[in-house]
């Protein structure tokens, strides 16, 4: 174990080193997609690479007696041999892995849509599809977006064709299936059988709230025929829309801070402190997505986003903002390889709480009056049922598409719209347009689980603590509880020494009666 132990942390000082590097290269490509900034990006990606292409450190590793180590270590070293052997034996097929991703994201991170000419920022075609009640301006709006998927979808299912290819020098099926297992220990069995589980105790809800929903959009358009665009509009008896309109002249950053401060957490301190980095609103050559980057634990976490004042961006900057105090609150004094979350599903699992958080708590009573704020928290439970059907329908497509991307995948994505979503759409390459598939391929599961573990962690929050953003104890309790073992204690153990209890979706599927 002590020879395992000191070959590790010798490792680990020019592995910290670089992958700091390689974070913060991340970010700046991501904040401006520039060539330049690609470039920096790719040369941090490569010097990462390189430092796993030691053959004489990698048969050390090898010659670890793994028997030695607690199940802990094993991981570790399993990890690290992982690591080793895809450089060493796969590392040009890596390297041109990793140039198809950066050519794709720079191409549809460029992208400008344009509606009758005029150049207009994906955030503004979310507002008009989620305001706009014109049919004409609504179906502009779509098109322009849909636009960004048309721009790249050939080049994705070129993308997945080399990726599968990679898996197969794995032994395995397809990426996906070596994704789950490598990258999230993921048994598709046991997950395949947690899908099963929520989707059959709660497909009636699901089914009614989708059901009712469209009923509501045909009278609204008088058409017994929805298309695409007519989707997200929010109206006048969505309480969300009420909301929104009362939340487009408040300052929601400000909002968010307040909410973090009454759990103990001074955001604003953290970002005088250099701990925390925002960079929060839309503009040319930035990624439109919203992503939090943890470059140094309990150190240096940094948020792009792309925000508006809605509730949309409010549980955005809520959720990105959990990533970051997650991060932050992991311990300096841990191994670096332990220098991350319990897993990505239980920092998505805090994420995802604290975005829910303005409907679950007091947060927004200062600012909604009574009324429309009860009538918008009692729509979580139908947020919830959505969001099941939503992430079947994400995972389903993506393990369909890796399993044969010789088919249509605008076919796919339209049956299985039609399957979870009960919606007869269009075949179009609206797929493209969700990032994950690019930049984190099997990833949505994670969230799936997370949207578990969440209720989970917050039912037992709750019963030590009351509302969490009523009590400044609550930073404390979860810095110490959950976020400073970082990855040292295994996702499934860190939900069980928690709440006393082995993971599971009752809480979840009790949550939805």
């Amino acid at each position: 174990m002590e020879q395992f132990v000191k070959l590790r942390d010798d490792f680990c000082i020019d592995l910290e080193k670089i992958s700091i590097n390689l974070e913060k290269s991340c970010w700046d490509f991501y904040i401006n997609s520039t060539s330049e900034n690609m470039k920096q990006y790719e040369n941090a990606q490569e010097e990462y690479s390189n430092l796993f292409k030691n053959e004489k450190l990698y048969q050390k590793f090898l010659n670890i007696n793994k028997d030695s180590l607690s199940e802990h270590e094993q991981k570790q070293l399993k990890d690290l041999l992982k690591a080793f052997d895809e450089e060493l034996n796969t590392g040009e097929e890596l390297r041109n892995l990793r140039k198809k991703e950066n050519e794709i994201a720079q191409k549809f991170n460029s992208y400008i849509p344009k509606i009758d000419g005029k150049e207009i920022s994906k955030t503004d075609i979310f507002k008009i599809l989620q305001t706009e009640t014109d049919q004409k301006l609504r179906q502009k709006a779509y098109d322009a977006k849909i636009k960004g998927g048309d721009i790249i979808a050939k080049d994705l299912i070129d993308f997945i064709n080399m990726r599968n290819q990679y898996a197969a020098k794995k032994g395995y099926k397809t990426f996906f299936e070596y994704k789950l297992a490598e990258d999230y220990d993921v048994e598709p069995t046991f997950l395949i059988n947690l899908i099963n589980e929520v989707y059959d105790k709660s497909i009636d809800k699901i089914k009614n709230i989708l059901n009712r929903k469209q009923e509501e959009l045909k009278t609204f358009f008088k058409t017994n025929s929805l298309k695409a665009y007519h989707y997200g509009l929010l109206l006048d008896t969505n309480p969300e829309k009420a909301v929104n309109q009362i939340l487009q002249n408040t300052d929601i950053v400000k909002i968010s801070k307040n909410i973090y401060r009454k759990m103990g957490y001074n955001i604003e301190q953290m970002e005088k402190d250099g701990k925390l980095t925002l960079d929060l609103f839309p503009r040319k050559n930035k990624n439109t997505h919203g992503f939090c980057f943890g470059v140094e634990a309990g150190k240096d976490s940094r948020i792009l986003a792309n925000l508006i004042n809605n509730t949309t961006s409010l549980d955005t900057l809520n959720h990105e903002l959990g990533h970051c105090v997650y991060d932050l609150g992991i311990s300096t004094e841990l191994p670096f390889l332990d220098k991350k979350a319990a897993s990505p599903a239980v920092t998505e699992g805090i994420a995802m709480m604290m975005g829910d958080i303005i409907k679950t708590e007091n947060v927004l009573n200062q600012i909604i009056p009574e009324n429309i704020l009860t009538k918008f928290r009692n729509t979580h439970k139908e947020d919830e049922a959505s969001f099941i059907a939503k992430s079947l329908l994400i995972i389903d497509f993506e393990r369909e598409l890796y399993s044969n991307p010789a088919q249509n995948p605008a076919e796919l994505w339209k049956k299985m719209t039609e399957k979870y979503l009960n919606r007869n759409i269009e075949e179009n390459n609206e797929w493209a347009t969700i990032p994950h598939y690019l930049s984190h391929p099997a990833y949505y599961q994670n969230y799936f689980r997370a949207n578990i573990m969440k209720t989970q962690i917050y039912n037992h929050l709750k019963a030590v603590l009351g509302n969490i953003t009523e009590n400044p104890r609550s930073a404390e309790y979860m810095n110490k509880n959950i976020f400073e073992y970082g990855a040292s204690v295994e996702e499934y153990t860190l939900i069980k020494q928690l709440t006393g209890k082995n993971f599971s979706a009752d809480d979840f599927i009790a949550s939805l009666n």
